[in-house]
């Protein structure tokens, strides 16, 4: 914990809104590295690991996917544990952390676009849970119909993020085992099913392309979450706790997870995940991965898009939570969502260079001290961070090689550190007004 941690830790903000929201955590209520490590992996673990995998199938050999896996993931785990550290150290999450770096005024912005992306996201991802039990059990009847299956999807995601980090804990402890035992399954009925793991490294991808194109992949398959990881880690007892459910999430779950989709598709010669597990026989594991794969992640990302909205309005978590998991949920179920993927795609490059930016600030502009707490004093608007972030986000957007999320995170970085240099050198007035923090947290 930060020295500045320990100096305010006495005069914290109220728990208003509940689950330690626009307040920090405090020491008494950290949690074991086991458990922050269970719940980073429940985050990790999605469905578009699974569908990463089966896509790498396409065009990667098995070494080539590892290699690429594994990369990818590294990269992922060395800046989401960078923020990661960063919100156990000071017991705050993303958007809180954003105040120093882009102002008070500026962080409700933060915590908007993180709101909207992961409420966007899940309500994708609803949509997309009815679809797949749809077509995985076309015969189940009512409840397995694409827009019932939709619904109660939604609603279940949702319940476990409205009892806040307590509901993420006991679901991921739940679910994780669960799916890690039955990816193992899918993977040996794969084996199996090829003859031998031998025999897997000798088939030859159907589309190939090129390593880079594969650790691209990897990335992208959760950049947009590894910058919100402070969310999850903001309750680690220290930073190298931080750091080890970062990697834990990333370099092992959700890498196990891409192999997983992988090794099926490989085994079956199709991209397509849910037909690939049945054609192994995998009907009721397929369900148990799919449930766990969604929940673990979209009640995830309602938590954070409730983190991020508490940020702007001082209203209970819990209520924000069900408003926001009921509106996207029912989105998701008049398959309205899919219209927003576009725009969401768009927004999942501009969160990265955010996270970039906050890094720079706290480790090398304020060297890891931030404040937080009744009277703390904040810029209401720090426009080198909003220069920056826009410049790397439109950059990162239109650069045709690498994938945009990371560019954008390093365009970002850069930029933050080249503008407000030549700000102070040439001694310009860079922020706008000021806030005091109430006993509230607002």
């Amino acid at each position: 914990m930060s020295q500045a941690n320990e100096a305010t830790s006495l005069q914290a903000s109220k728990d208003v809104q509940g689950d330690h929201a626009v307040s920090r955590v405090s020491p008494e209520e950290r949690r074991s590295t086991f458990d922050v490590a269970i719940v980073a992996a429940g985050f990790c673990i999605a469905m578009s690991g699974l569908f990463a995998g089966s896509a790498m199938a396409m065009g990667l050999s098995l070494r080539q996917a590892i290699l690429a896996t594994v990369i990818g993931n590294t990269i992922l785990a060395v800046y989401g544990g960078l923020v990661g550290a960063a919100g156990a150290r000071e017991g705050v999450g993303t958007a809180m952390l954003s105040r120093h770096s882009f102002g008070r005024k500026g962080s409700m912005i933060i915590g908007g676009v993180l709101a909207i992306t992961m409420l966007g996201w899940y309500s994708v991802q609803v949509g997309f849970f009815g679809i797949t039990i749809n077509t995985m059990f076309p015969e189940g009847g009512f409840i397995t119909n694409a827009r019932v299956a939709a619904l109660w999807g939604g609603l279940l995601m949702m319940m476990t993020a409205y009892f806040g980090y307590k509901g993420l804990s006991l679901l991921s402890k739940i679910a994780i085992p669960a799916l890690l035992i039955t990816s193992f399954i899918g993977i040996y009925a794969a084996v199996r099913q090829v003859g031998s793991i031998s025999l897997l490294f000798d088939l030859v991808p159907p589309e190939p392309v090129s390593l880079g194109v594969g650790i691209v992949i990897a990335v992208g398959s959760f950049a947009a979450g590894a910058s919100a990881q402070a969310d999850i880690t903001r309750y680690a007892r220290d930073s190298k706790a931080a750091w080890i459910a970062t990697i834990f999430g990333f370099v092992v779950a959700n890498s196990f997870v891409i192999l997983a989709g992988l090794i099926t598709s490989l085994a079956t010669g199709t991209g397509d995940l849910p037909s690939s597990m049945l054609a192994l026989g995998l009907g009721f594991p397929a369900l148990i991965v799919l449930i766990s794969a969604q929940w673990t992640t979209n009640d995830n990302n309602l938590y954070t898009s409730s983190l991020g909205l508490s940020n702007i309005i001082n209203v209970k978590k819990s209520r924000i939570v069900l408003v926001g998991g009921i509106l996207a949920t029912l989105i998701g179920v008049a398959g309205l969502a899919d219209y927003f993927v576009a725009w969401l795609v768009l927004l999942g490059v501009t969160i990265p260079p955010m996270a970039g930016i906050i890094i720079v600030d706290y480790y090398v502009l304020k060297k890891g001290k931030y404040e937080y707490g009744p009277g703390t004093e904040y810029v209401d608007i720090y426009w080198p961070a909003f220069i920056a972030w826009i410049l790397a986000s439109v950059l990162g957007y239109y650069i045709p090689w690498g994938t945009g999320a990371l560019n954008s995170l390093v365009l970002g970085s850069g930029l933050y550190l080249i503008i407000d240099y030549l700000m102070a050198v040439l001694k310009i007035n860079v922020s706008t007004g000021m806030t005091v923090e109430d006993e509230t947290g607002f």
